[in-house]
């Protein structure tokens, strides 16, 4: 398949911190890879890079063979490359249908097609009863799925998944990942960053690990797991790279 992703050599450093060192991918058009590594390992600020709120020191980002240095965060969703975040951002000013419209708005929508289009997203995500209501009255899970339906809404090519299983109910989770896996079947991409590992080898049709800023294994999910550096990384001692990072 195309890439769809390709980072070539990307490095990050802030101050004497090495936060990535050196990191090359490439992300499949209609996948979902996974992206695990051990806290302090770079994955946000990998994120960050690709989103353009970092800049990095070298190397470069490519998406749908279009490079992007020198675009802002906006020009690039406006490319299909978005994310959500740990922390759930509703706009609590508006009703959750009104909130979700925002992104179809973005995009050109008229008023009933963006209403129309947010309803539909919040239906995927279990939050059609929700959207009448303002995001004030909503649980920490509902929050940030109502984040997830405002991102889809955008049309995205590429969804920078950030931790967003973490401390969903049973049921929001099952409803997300049917979602997700839905979504992926209809062409939208997926880079997942999570802890859950249930939940990545679910859904990961291939998982990258970072360690100390580095790409340390790629490849099969069921692979990678086993993978002696994987464990290290994981469960190693003082010495350990993520230790030290």
């Amino acid at each position: 398949m195309t890439a769809l992703l390709e980072l070539d050599g990307i490095a990050k450093s802030f101050g004497a911190i090495r936060s990535l060192i050196d990191v090359s991918l490439a992300l499949e058009q209609h996948g979902i890879v996974g992206l695990i590594g051990p806290n302090g390992a770079g994955k946000s600020t990998l994120i960050n890079v690709l989103t353009g709120v970092y800049l990095p020191n070298s190397g470069s980002v490519r998406f749908a063979g279009r490079d992007l240095a020198g675009l802002t965060t906006a020009e690039r969703a406006r490319l299909g490359l978005v994310r959500t975040f740990q922390r759930p951002t509703a706009i609590a000013d508006l009703t959750c249908v009104e909130g979700v419209m925002v992104g179809a708005l973005c995009r050109g929508l008229s008023l009933s097609a963006a209403r129309a289009e947010a309803l539909s997203k919040l239906a995927l995500l279990g939050l059609a009863g929700s959207a009448a209501l303002s995001p004030r009255t909503l649980p920490t899970g509902h929050l940030k799925l109502l984040d997830f339906a405002r991102v889809l809404t955008l049309n995205p090519r590429l969804v920078l998944l950030d931790e967003l299983m973490a401390g969903l109910s049973q049921n929001e989770l099952a409803v997300v990942l049917d979602a997700i896996e839905r979504l992926a079947a209809q062409g939208t991409t997926f880079l997942v960053v999570e802890h859950l590992m249930d939940v990545i080898k679910r859904l990961s049709h291939r998982l990258v690990v970072l360690d100390a800023g580095r790409v340390v294994a790629e490849g099969a999910p069921a692979e990678v797991i086993a993978d002696p550096r994987v464990v290290e990384a994981y469960l190693g001692g003082e010495e350990s790279g993520h230790a030290h990072a």
